[in-house]
């Protein structure tokens, strides 16, 4: 057992793991409480000669993050800095993250949002008062505790760790899907970054799904930088997550606008779960011309609407599409490989893209290994299992789960394998036999009657898009075509049909899915996937 802080605390087992850092299970000695224990792990990219500078930062920052007295913010006992090693000891919460949650229970009702919405608000109030910008905001670094004040984890590392001596090797501190696109396209620190990300917290939280999340770290902030989605909540709690999420730092919601369509939300009480939206549905709101985004559907609107087209076959990465909205189904990840699904701005923006690509996206590109791989990818490598299908005439009966973003299982993609449970997924730094290594939207045309195109068809266009991840650095070591292998899912003729739900939703299973594990059936302990 490790002992830390010349012996008062004892590490007794992993709790979780992240991109900055392990924390532990710990015991003070001294007081005899349980603590948490957090020891920062920087990017092995780091030189050795800056090490101790980024560890001095961190304990300065979390100096100033323990002087922040708010119920919501999780409260730092101990700063331990020994053997090269820093450690940060603060309060165990006993409490599931808002991630999980809502995995587990679903989207929050109107006013269990509000409540979280003023609790989380009030503690960023708090820490930009004292100078101190969170800046990784996300359902992941939220605890809610069956009673109380739900916490806020995490103050001050990542801003102690937000450098550009750091994400100019590769290494994106932080998660896309939660970063505004200000901070994206590499603006100086505010306090609007972390209201953005309240904003996309609370989409999460009511929705039950991310509203930026893709299966690659590109597809992400694509979507950041491109998409504006809009909640199906209405009222005082949706204005304040469409407020929040608002592209232009200038004109996104404050604080002080913030807690009064939070108290005009806790005072509807639950009258406004739902509201119009297109055919029931949430939608990602289609670009204005000349102005940017609406915030709402345009009245009288629905999916056979606009001037554009979207391709009913593979959309290229950089292909710009004029659509009209896109229906995003509920509770359901819309996975898109290597296709952009993402509706992009009209030709008069078309300009800025262009710049904002090279600017932004063609080095995150070279950087995560889209581009490492050349365009004639075979269909096939040795390491690529014989196809399965998906649905309910097929090789796997029971879909779901299939496409849960980050997924490590405790399950194989065999013939007639059981369904997938709760408990087959588990923490990547946990044992595990396959990762999802990718999602690829085999068709965009997600809500009409489209032929199925065959198992032929279907394999060959997973068998590339799985193959070309595969073999890019987005998955890691060495020899990977002897020491790993893969998997491509297709769904079934039946999974591919158009259905229409009780609820009134169009939905179809038109995704391929790409599983990774090791060539000799072991288990894996530790990510194959670059987060």
């Amino acid at each position: 057992m490790r002992e830390v802080g010349n012996g008062r605390y004892q590490l007794i087992r992993e709790l979780g793991r992240g991109g900055m850092g392990v924390v532990w299970l710990g015991k003070d000695a001294v007081l005899g409480r349980d603590v948490a224990v957090k020891e920062l792990l920087l990017p092995g990219n780091v030189p050795a000669d800056e090490r101790a500078v980024y560890q001095e930062r961190v304990l300065r920052e979390a100096r100033i993050a323990s002087q922040l007295a708010d119920p919501a913010v999780v409260t730092v006992f101990d700063l331990i800095s020994e053997h090269d090693e820093t450690f940060i000891v603060m309060e165990l919460i006993n409490a599931p993250t808002l991630e999980e949650c809502v995995e587990l229970d679903g989207p929050l009702r109107v006013r269990e949002a509000a409540v979280l919405a003023a609790q989380l608000l009030g503690a960023l109030e708090a820490a930009h008062s004292s100078g101190v910008v969170h800046r990784d905001v996300k359902p992941g670094n939220v605890m809610v505790p069956g009673r109380g004040t739900a916490k806020l984890t995490d103050f001050g590392i990542a801003q102690s760790l937000d450098d550009p001596r750091l994400t100019a090797t590769g290494t994106l501190i932080g998660s896309p899907a939660y970063m505004s696109p200000e901070r994206l396209a590499g603006g100086p620190a505010m306090p609007a970054w972390d209201l953005w990300a309240l904003g996309a917290t609370l989409f999460f939280a009511v929705e039950g799904r991310g509203a930026f999340d893709r299966p690659t770290t590109s597809a992400t902030i694509l979507a950041v930088m491109s998409e504006r989605p809009v909640p199906r909540v209405t009222g005082p709690l949706g204005e304040l997550i469409t407020g929040l999420l608002e592209p232009d730092p200038a004109r996104r919601l404050g604080v002080a606008q913030a807690h009064r369509l939070i108290e005009r939300a806790l005072a509807g009480g639950e009258q406004q779960l739902t509201g119009p939206v297109l055919d029931g549905r949430p939608t990602v709101a289609k670009p204005i011309l000349g102005v940017g985004f609406q915030s709402t559907p345009p009245q009288g609107s629905g999916p056979s609407q606009g001037s554009g087209h979207v391709s009913s076959g593979p959309i290229k990465v950089g292909q710009f599409i004029s659509a009209p909205p896109v229906p995003v189904p509920p509770r359901r990840k819309r996975s898109i490989g290597l296709i952009l699904s993402a509706t992009l701005p009209p030709l008069v923006l078309v300009g800025a893209m262009v710049l904002l690509y090279f600017t932004v996206f063609k080095p995150l590109f070279n950087t995560i290994g889209l581009t490492d791989v050349p365009d004639n990818t075979p269909a096939s490598t040795p390491a690529m299992q014989p196809v399965l299908t998906a649905g309910p005439d097929g090789d796997l009966k029971h879909t779901a789960f299939l496409g849960m973003p980050n997924s490590c299982l405790t399950w194989m993609p065999v013939k007639d394998a059981p369904k997938i449970e709760s408990k087959d997924r588990v923490g990547c730094y946990k044992e595990h036999d396959v990762e999802l290594m990718d999602t690829v939207l085999a068709n965009s045309e997600l809500e009409k009657d489209v032929p199925y195109p065959g198992v032929e068809e279907l394999t060959k266009i997973g068998g590339k898009g799985c193959t070309r991840t595969f073999l890019s650095s987005e998955v890691n070591g060495q020899d990977k075509e002897k020491t790993l292998r893969y998997w491509v899912i297709i769904p079934t003729a039946e999974a591919w049909k158009m259905k229409t739900t009780d609820s009134g939703y169009r939905t179809s299973d038109r995704s391929i899915y790409c599983f990774v594990g090791k060539a000799d059936g072991s288990k894996l302990v530790e990510p194959l996937m670059k987060k």
